[in-house]
């Protein structure tokens, strides 16, 4: 380990194969000296054939390092913060999928497995086979877990909405579920998205949830959920999430009064994630800007569900071309770059939403021939991993 990490960096690599040439000569000039083979005087003319034979031995390479020897090639290698992905259980089985997985990330993140209406089953009856299978994965991987979503308006499963139950019942059956879901990956996920997508596009509450509803005062009902949340695991980072943060000033505003409301009344909260669900054609100063913004709360700082719509009309002759794929380097680049930024405490991590376009979600929510991700249908790094890689420090 030591030796790998002194190796990454040219300055530190010349010194040590200095160091052990140097060490050679001395050692063999003393070795010749103990056994009798030469006196002190006829000494000096073999060190200096000792001298120069190691000289020309040595590589230029080793002691005139090119750039691209210490270049880093993997992500999760060079960033100084967790590179996360978005990840399905039953692809797991797929020796690409999890051989992509497994050289370029170090945090996952469920893409569905994780969420209330495939854990709960009914008011006492729980699901966590894939939960547990993605989790042990982790672990046996040395892969970090952020766990995603404890309460979704959309995850609410439907024999829970059917109950109809009032806020005391709502709220303590909630309760109930972030404590065993919790408790059960206490010291195994780092991280928890508490809360997802409570605010409208506009900023305001969403009225057409569950939570509007049933409670008065929504957002104290949610801070009630990050300190259940924090009761059951103290250790677990506790993260609100939620799409469109950076561009969109009314809704940042919403969140950022609702951290000081949070604040101010003793909820816990860790940080706040932005899903980054962009395009090519996204405004790169605005989302650099909000960015800023969003960090000045002094929360920790996770992009959550990266990926980058290139085929932007939703065109059915679209065709990701060599130009199109330059097109989202650059701005997989720029998010890396406005991420690297912020000071170092705030960075969490950066997760992209999926390893492979041969999976991603928008091929079904935004248009068949959608190219968001970092690796091909073929598992084969596009211009977007190297714009990526490239953006990091």
């Amino acid at each position: 380990m030591v030796f790998n990490n002194i190796w990454k960096y040219p300055k530190h690599r010349l010194m040590t194969i200095q160091l052990v040439n140097k060490t050679r000569i001395m050692l063999t000039y003393q070795y010749l000296i103990n056994m009798g083979k030469i006196n002190l005087w006829k000494g000096l003319s073999v060190l200096i054939f000792i001298v120069a034979f190691y000289t020309t031995c040595t590589k230029d390479s080793d002691l005139n390092p090119t750039n691209n020897s210490s270049e880093i090639f993997i992500l999760k290698d060079k960033a100084s913060f967790n590179i996360g992905v978005a990840v399905k259980t039953n692809l797991l089985s797929d020796t690409a999928y999890a051989n992509t997985l497994r050289k370029n990330f170090n945090q996952i993140t469920a893409e569905y497995e994780m969420k209330m209406e495939t854990i709960w089953q009914s008011s006492a009856s729980y699901s966590f086979t894939k939960a547990d299978e993605l989790v042990d994965y982790a672990l046996q991987n040395e892969i970090q877990v952020h766990g995603h979503a404890l309460v979704w308006y959309k995850s609410f499963p439907v024999w829970f909405k059917n109950a109809k139950y009032d806020s005391a019942a709502f709220e303590e059956k909630v309760k109930e579920y972030i404590t065993t879901v919790v408790t059960r990956y206490k010291g195994k996920v780092i991280s928890w998205d508490v809360v997802n997508e409570i605010f409208d596009d506009y900023g305001g509450l969403r009225v057409d949830e569950t939570v509007y509803a049933t409670f008065h005062d929504p957002i104290a009902f949610y801070g009630r959920c990050f300190q259940y949340t924090r009761n059951a695991d103290p250790q677990a980072k506790l993260f609100y999430n939620d799409y469109s943060v950076v561009i969109s000033g009314p809704k940042r505003y919403a969140i950022k009064q609702m951290v000081e409301r949070f604040n101010n009344e003793g909820y816990p909260i860790d940080g706040l994630g932005d899903q980054f669900h962009y395009k090519v054609s996204t405004d790169k100063m605005l989302m650099k800007s909000g960015m800023k913004d969003m960090a000045a709360t002094g929360l920790l700082v996770h992009i959550s569900e990266l990926d980058i719509v290139v085929n932007v009309d939703k065109s059915d002759s679209y065709v990701f071309t060599s130009t199109e794929a330059q097109k989202q380097a650059d701005t997989y680049q720029a998010v890396a770059e406005m991420f690297e930024e912020l000071p170092q405490e705030q960075k969490f991590a950066i997760t992209i939403w999926g390893i492979t376009d041969k999976y991603t979600w928008l091929t079904g929510w935004w248009h068949p021939k959608e190219y968001p991700l970092l690796f091909d249908s073929n598992y084969q790094k596009k211009e977007s991993y190297n714009g990526f890689l490239k953006g990091l420090n």
